[in-house]
């Protein structure tokens, strides 16, 4: 069992391989926050930098980092991806080349389809 203390004070303790998805940045915000997807229904902002954190729980190793559309990047638990595909026409803006799908969150990223499966699959993924 793990915890963390939200930026709101909020204590949370929960299972590391709970955490699907980590943000730098708020993707509705855009403030410079980790956001952590997985452990509750919505995401949960903390202090904490996303190595810090990954660090702490030691699960570096099972999270592969892909790029979100803004530039910014994006951590997925490589085991918690269902699917990677191709977007679908006007589905997101140019420059996303996959979309991958975790019980969480979709997200697209600027990597292929293949180069993002084979980050997945580098992390624990078995697409």
């Amino acid at each position: 069992m793990a915890t963390l203390t939200t930026v709101d004070g909020l204590q949370v303790s929960f299972q590391p391989d709970s955490v699907a998805v980590l943000t730098d940045h708020d993707a509705g915000t855009g403030v410079a926050v980790t956001c952590v997807y997985g452990i509750t229904n919505s995401d949960l902002h903390i202090a904490e930098s996303v190595a810090a954190f990954l660090s702490r729980l030691g699960i570096t190793t099972n999270f592969a980092q892909l790029t979100r559309p803004n530039d910014s990047p994006v951590w997925i638990h490589g085991s918690a991806v269902s699917s990677i595909r191709a977007p679908l026409p006007d589905e997101y803006i140019d420059g996303v080349n996959a979309v991958v799908t975790t019980g969480v969150l979709t997200q697209g990223v600027k990597e292929t389809p293949a180069a993002a499966v084979a980050q997945i699959n580098a992390h624990g993924g078995k697409l």
